[in-house]
């Protein structure tokens, strides 16, 4: 395969990713373009993605102090050329199977679909990436650059859409590969949780107590059943229950800010 053939750019956004980026520009050498977006790296990141620009990737290299994620998104999009984009995170992979299937996907000229879902397939610390029977989260992440669009307002977990019509990827997988400690996976849970209530705050939602007991216990549930985290042994249960300690700590920060008190 000809390399930086398909019709695609790449975006990334990436602050002190320098031991997590080497293989995430590998994985798309298919890509057109590769548009970088740092916002301050002191690691070595921005010496790594020149060390690839040297090698004859097609990188567009750009600094953009941080605003958030979504405005940070955005502002990749903007300098994207390529008739398609693909928006992929510094500690994400793209397989050999969804490699051949992106390259499919945007070989479609008169195609109906405006944007793809892809698998995630996440990396369980002690564990390795998780069972292949889990139902992986699906995530919009291949899409037409023309109409697409990224919600500014959003605070956390933040998602470009498009106009027309999705479908899934059902060949290859995302790999997403972070070690993560309980002890960061609680503070993470922590930070994001207090920006979503701000999110659910600005929208005008209230608490409820229905939500308050059965979302966290729910959303446990949806994991390691249905999802069947429960193929990874321990560190499946690891996984759901942190998952459940999001849900529950959004759940009563929503009800502290509700009392005037600033969610933390």
């Amino acid at each position: 395969m000809t390399r930086f053939a398909s019709p695609i750019s790449a975006l990334i956004i990436c602050m002190n990713e320098a031991d997590m980026i080497g293989p995430c520009l590998e994985s798309i050498d298919f890509c057109a373009e590769i548009i970088v977006v740092d916002s301050g790296s002191t690691d070595g990141t921005v010496e790594c993605v020149q060390d690839y620009i040297a090698k004859g990737y097609p990188i567009k290299l750009l600094h953009n102090d941080w605003p958030g994620f979504p405005r940070q998104r955005q502002f990749s999009l903007d300098h994207a050329t390529q008739p398609w984009c693909l928006s992929i995170d510094p500690d994400e992979r793209v397989d050999d199977q969804l490699r051949q299937s992106i390259v499919a996907a945007t070989q479609e000229v008169k195609g109906d679909v405006d944007g793809w879902y892809v698998r995630r397939r996440d990396w369980l610390k002690g564990y390795g990436y998780a069972h292949r029977w889990v139902l992986h989260n699906r995530l919009l992440r291949l899409f037409r650059r023309q109409g697409a669009t990224m919600d500014l307002t959003a605070r956390v977990h933040e998602s470009f859409s498009v106009p027309g019509e999705t479908r899934t990827i059902e060949s290859g997988v995302l790999l997403h590969r972070r070690e993560i400690s309980v002890e960061e996976d609680l503070a993470r849970a922590n930070a994001y949780s207090s920006l979503k209530v701000v999110a659910l705050v600005e929208k005008g939602r209230k608490p409820g107590l229905v939500r308050l007991v059965l979302s966290p216990l729910g959303n446990f549930l949806k994991f390691y059943l249905a999802k069947r985290y429960f193929l990874c042994g321990r560190h499946g249960f690891v996984y759901s229950m942190m998952v459940l300690v999001y849900s529950f700590a959004t759940e009563a920060k929503l009800y502290e800010a509700s009392e005037g008190k600033d969610p933390a």
